[in-house]
């Protein structure tokens, strides 16, 4: 059967949560269905009954690109969207990198299909409710930041031209079964055509990323560098550690700022005051002090207020590899 005959035909239904399709054939009886919404963004989460052909999974998310409002034939804008994220996913081969499986289109709609991730997104693991579900462990989350630094690596420095994401956060990271990390959500990336550290023309913050966004997202929108992803990233290392969300309420909510206005006295060898703001659901977490002591101090220096402070994502990786996290620290006021 031609992949699920393309996904049962576009999905020929209202895209709700128990829409279901038939799909039938000589042989046998396929049936395709969509269990939920993910997220705000058009993503599906779909499923087939039979085990399909070789190489194909059993269940994968599907984003449906449509018109904002219902027109028989879809616009320009929407299918150079689709486009433009298809090209360039098409282009990157990475292991932490999620991979497009196929493009379907219709007249009034055109839909990605990419591999479903079992374990969902990280931001679910670290901010769900106590009773849903185990904590990660610190080495889990560990490898996870290992895995999501190879990923932003291989974008700013392994491909062609260097692709910045801009919507790097803690539930666009998805988990395998094994807590692989996988990169996700690429629609705001952009392929810089003239190298690292060059402006990038993109003012808008994408949509439920303000407290990964770096500060020059407002004050100057158009001298957007690679330098962006490393403060996201920074800010997923600061969750990581600390459990906290990255943008929640009171005059702390913010934790990029937090852990800025606050690294210098919990470094200052104050080991009971550092535990204090360590996720009390990690297991054995007093075993791993030393190591999330220097994550921590990794994820303050990724982000720094200037992005010229901030280190590459080369040094990125290559501290958490080698466990090099004693680089000097900035806890920048600027």
């Amino acid at each position: 059967m031609q992949f699920w005959s393309r996904v049962a035909a576009m999905l020929p239904i209202e895209l709700n949560n128990q829409g279901i399709v038939d799909n039938l054939t000589e042989n046998n009886k396929t049936r395709v269905w969509v269990s939920r919404r993910i997220g705000e963004d058009q993503l599906y989460l779909v499923h087939v009954q039979r085990t399909p052909g070789i190489g194909l999974p059993t269940s994968l998310v599907v984003k449906y690109f449509q018109n904002m409002n219902p027109t028989p034939l879809l616009d320009d804008s929407v299918k150079n969207r689709c486009k433009s994220e298809m090209i360039l996913l098409a282009s990157i081969s990475h292991n932490n990198i999620i991979n497009v499986l196929d493009v379907i289109e219709r007249d009034e709609a055109v839909m990605l299909a990419y591999k479903y991730e079992v374990n969902g997104n990280l931001g679910y693991w670290l901010h769900q409710p106590k009773d849903a579900g185990r904590p990660l462990s610190w080495p889990e989350r560990r490898t996870i930041a290992i895995g999501v630094a190879k990923g932003l690596c291989h974008l700013h420095h392994g491909c062609n031209k260097p692709i910045v994401h801009h919507n790097i956060s803690s539930h666009n990271i998805l988990l395998d079964q094994n807590f692989k990390a996988v990169i996700a959500s690429f629609g705001a990336a952009q392929m810089n055509m003239v190298g690292l550290n060059q402006p990038l023309p993109i003012a808008e913050i994408p949509v439920g990323n303000f407290g990964y966004a770096a500060p020059e997202y407002g004050t100057a929108p158009g001298q957007l560098t690679e330098k962006v992803d490393i403060y996201s990233f920074g800010v997923v290392l600061l969750e990581l550690v600390t459990g906290r969300v990255a943008n929640g309420a009171g005059a702390d909510g913010h934790l990029a700022i937090w852990a800025q206005d606050n690294c210098n006295e919990l470094m200052a060898n104050h080991r009971e005051m550092f535990m204090m703001v360590v996720d009390r659901e990690i297991p054995d977490r007093a075993r791993y002090m030393e190591e999330m002591v220097m994550v921590f101090r990794l994820g303050v220096d990724c982000t720094a207020r200037g992005p010229h402070l901030r280190p590459s994502m080369q040094m990125v990786l290559k501290r958490l590899r080698r466990g090099r996290f004693r680089a000097p620290l900035s806890c920048y006021l600027l």
